[in-house]
């Protein structure tokens, strides 16, 4: 493994996997954002489950993708996952943009969507990283090429082979 892929995986996943302790321990910190978006939510379809076990929920998934993105284990599927987690967080603070009253809670507000929005960046950034080695889109498209042109060898050998007879 590239030694910047070993230190930058577990020094990104440690702020996922600290958010998904914190949530686990005490999901009522993040219930207001959680039930902004679950409000959206119940617009479209039946929740049975209230914001404090999403809070959870959403908590131990980022441990377990940040614990699988920190030891290099499915490092995209992990990103992937915790990429979707803080996509609500996100769309939960822009839903509940009214809460912050005065300037500081304003700007707590502000400087923790934009630490967010990088640690948000920096998922994104993993969850397409191949470590030099070819996605599975690129191997199905050059897979299919040569299947393409193997095909058309055989076929023009058939063809030569026909006419001459």
């Amino acid at each position: 493994m590239n030694p910047v892929r070993l230190l930058a995986r577990p020094m990104l996943a440690s702020a996922y996997i600290a958010n998904g302790i914190a949530r686990v321990r005490d999901p009522h910190a993040s219930v207001d954002s959680t039930e902004a978006v679950l409000a959206v939510a119940r617009r479209v379809v039946d929740v049975p489950v209230g914001a404090d076990t999403i809070a959870r929920a959403t908590g131990a998934a980022q441990v377990a993708a940040g614990a699988l993105l920190a030891i290099g284990r499915f490092p995209r599927a992990a990103s992937t996952v915790l990429v979707s987690t803080y996509v609500l967080d996100l769309a939960g603070e822009v839903l509940n943009k009214d809460r912050a009253a005065t300037k500081e809670e304003k700007n707590e507000r502000r400087a923790n969507l934009v630490m967010r929005t990088s640690m948000l960046g920096g998922a994104l950034l993993a969850s397409v990283d191949t470590a030099g080695q070819p996605g599975l889109v690129w191997r199905a498209q050059h897979a299919a090429e040569d299947l393409r042109k193997n095909i058309e060898k055989t076929s023009a050998k058939a063809v030569d082979a026909v006419s001459q007879r």
